[in-house]
């Protein structure tokens, strides 16, 4: 039976795994995303180590990689990746003169919007969103049946403008990463209750035991994605949203919330179901084990 890693590069944290042709995670490793690496090297340098660690259990016989931010998958180059410090990376040439092994890549988040799409929440849905929630906020979108990438620029929704004050990484105010995201979450709990190293799991955690500075939080951040819930559904008219990445986790105090206040917002737009990820935070995981996969005959696997 083929091996193959997935990789998922995340703004604290890239994930690896070694999964099989039923999607079974057969062992994992992570290890901290280098921070201040403008080249690139460093972060190559990592993965390459995972790779290596996970081989330890089971010949790997491709690799599928996704990668955070504005990444052009067609031609392996990170356009922009904010959290990562990347602008016109040619990451693709990089893995390939690391690593001799066939290797897909994807933007991390179409890679989670492609698992839920073949095999979870969203399978038989011919338009749909993947909204994935961790350091950073971005969509992955299906439309008519197949996954936009539009160069690698589409469903950056972390940046719409939301109605705030808060700097964002990109440099505009007002962006939903600025407010709804687990960074942005656990920095204003810091900030307002002095309380460092906070996690967002924790603030919802408050928020349900009734902390009124957490409980506020976390309702400014609903409210800033259910804002951008209603544009999408206004634009794209997708039959079920689903959420995944970390904050995920919290399930139904992440889902009533956005179901509630689209209930008030929507008048002749298409409400969608809003389902909480059937791969969880391993989704982009399984949607780049799934890449890596496509690239074995299936005579072999």
């Amino acid at each position: 039976m083929s091996l193959v890693a997935a990789v998922d590069i995340g703004g604290t944290t890239i994930k690896s795994a070694l999964v099989d042709s039923s999607f079974n995670i057969i062992t994992a490793a992570t290890a901290p995303t280098p921070k201040s690496d403008p080249t690139g090297r460093e972060s190559v340098r990592v993965i390459a180590q995972l790779v290596e660690t996970l081989s330890l259990k089971g010949k790997v016989s491709a690799i599928g990689i996704g990668v955070p931010g504005v990444f052009d998958e067609e031609n392996g180059v990170s356009r922009w990746a904010g959290n990562l410090g990347w602008k016109d990376l040619a990451f693709g040439d990089l893995i390939r003169n690391q690593l001799n092994i066939p290797t897909a890549f994807s933007h991390d988040v179409r890679a989670g919007a492609l698992a839920e799409f073949r095999a979870g929440a969203a399978k038989g849905k011919k338009n749909a969103a993947f909204i994935a929630i961790g350091t950073g906020i971005s969509a992955g979108l299906i439309i008519d049946g197949a996954i936009c990438s539009a160069g690698g620029y589409a469903g950056e929704i972390g940046h719409l403008n939301v109605g705030h004050s808060y700097l964002c990484v990109c440099g505009k105010l007002g962006c939903l990463e600025a407010i709804s995201s687990a960074l942005a979450i656990s920095a204003a709990y810091a900030k307002h209750s002095g309380q460092e190293n906070v996690s967002a799991e924790k603030v919802v955690s408050l928020a349900t035991e009734g902390d009124p500075i957490a409980s506020r939080i976390w309702s400014e951040a609903m409210s800033a994605l259910t804002r951008a819930c209603e544009i999408l559904i206004t634009i794209l008219s997708p039959e079920i949203i689903v959420f995944g990445g970390g904050v995920s986790l919290a399930g139904d105090a992440l889902i009533n919330p956005i179901s509630d206040s689209l209930d008030q917002l929507l008048t002749f737009q298409r409400k969608p179901d809003l389902k909480i990820a059937h791969f969880g935070p391993q989704a982009g995981t399984i949607g780049c084990a799934m890449l890596a996969f496509d690239l074995i005959p299936e005579t072999t696997r």
